[in-house]
């Protein structure tokens, strides 16, 4: 019952908040390259050696039990095609945001929200992963859920504020539900089938 997230992070306010230094996107990448490898070889129960450039670790720590039941499912997020490629690589559930920010979490850019840039996405990762791409479960975390009676209305009154996206654009995006239940479901099935998504989390 239990999924360990794992991420680069985003925001500058959080990092100074803990007094850790806000590196590029490049460095935070890197850094949670390291990590990962170092948490998968853990919970295996396995002594651990490891010295990289962010991390360094030695079979001198306590390291635990082997698990009795296998490891927690991993789950990376990410938009860029660097944090694509290594949850392609390393994790066993990908997410996938549609935004992207920049200047430390103070401007989002949706134009990854539009269905061409997921197919790319979805492309690039079984390129980059191709005998891992069967078995990693895909996840769209869902950035808007609005229940109406008009779609095509509430699409382009979000569009008004989501610039970098048109109406259309908007109700072919897997990371945003708008319409009816049943609409919402044609949607769902619909996302399913071209991108094999079956895991979805909404707003709270």
């Amino acid at each position: 019952r239990l999924e360990l997230g794992m991420g680069a992070g985003y925001m500058k306010s959080e990092y100074e908040q803990v007094g850790l230094l806000f590196d590029l996107g490049g460095a935070r990448g890197e850094r949670l390259g390291e990590a990962v490898v170092i948490v998968k070889r853990l919970l295996a129960g396995d002594p651990v050696t490891f010295v990289g450039r962010h991390y360094r670790v030695t079979d001198h720590v306590i390291y635990p039990r082997p698990l009795q039941q296998p490891r927690p499912p991993i789950l990376m997020g990410g938009n860029g095609p660097r944090l694509v490629t290594l949850p392609a690589n390393e994790a066993d559930l990908v997410g996938l945001t549609g935004i992207t920010f920049r200047r430390g979490g103070t401007m989002p850019d949706l134009s990854g929200c539009k269905a061409t840039v997921v197919d790319e996405r979805i492309r690039f990762m079984r390129e980059v992963a191709p005998e891992r791409s069967e078995r990693l479960e895909l996840n769209a975390l869902v950035q808007r859920v609005i229940v109406t009676d008009d779609r095509r209305q509430a699409a382009q009154d979000l569009a008004r504020t989501w610039t970098a996206l048109s109406a259309d654009e908007i109700l072919d995006s897997p990371y945003v539900l708008i319409g009816t239940v049943d609409e919402m479901v044609e949607d769902l099935e619909a996302r399913r089938r071209r991108w094999g998504i079956t895991y979805i989390l909404t707003p709270q």
